[in-house]
């Protein structure tokens, strides 16, 4: 958990001109998202490197010290030390059957965000040109505009009676954004 909330400081410290409320968010949404049996793991790991620490530096002193009264707390410091190493060994074997539940409020956070970024990214290319391109490419052609290029290769014929004001007027049939063009480049 302490990454999240420094990620999400680091957040709303770049975002500095943004509102609270999106300050807010963005604290909420990435604090939520750390991992609580990492964090115990993380932490086991830290206490049984403290332990083995101490434990190591108990002994050296039982082993170094003449004082019979240090001797003896050294002993009962590297006995504790053991005690918590052997908790923490537990710690780590239990947290192996415990599974991370996801509130429902972040899942549906989750969904609607992954949904946003769809739209966003299917509006995106679509206004960038280049959903047409993605759509050529596959072949995916409207029936209309099929018909329209068929239309049009038919006026281009010799041999087709389709003339050019055929074409037209289907053109102006088909699209109720070309026919006000049209009549707009009459004027």
């Amino acid at each position: 958990m302490r990454i999240g909330w420094l990620v999400g400081w680091v957040c709303v410290r770049v975002c500095g001109n943004q509102s609270m409320v999106c300050k807010a968010i963005i604290l909420v949404v990435l604090a939520a998202g750390c991992s609580a049996t990492k964090e115990i793991a993380s932490s086991a790991s830290v206490a049984a490197n403290a332990a083995h620490a101490i434990s190591e530096r108990a002994a050296f002193i039982a082993a170094n010290s003449a004082q019979p009264e240090i001797v003896a707390a050294a002993v009962v410091i590297r006995d504790r030390a053991g005690v918590v190493l052997n908790e923490v060994a537990q710690i780590s074997t239990a947290v192996a059957g415990v599974k991370d539940i996801v509130p429902f409020w972040a899942t549906l956070i989750q969904w609607g965000l992954g949904a946003v970024v769809a739209v966003a990214l299917v509006v995106l290319l679509w206004q960038t040109g280049l959903g047409t391109a993605i759509r050529i490419a596959i072949g995916w052609i409207p029936r209309r505009v099929q018909s329209e290029a068929d239309l049009a290769r038919q006026a281009m014929s010799s041999d087709d009676p389709t003339t050019v004001r055929e074409l037209i007027a289907a053109k102006r049939a088909a699209s109720p954004l070309f026919n006000a063009a049209f009549k707009e480049s009459a004027k």
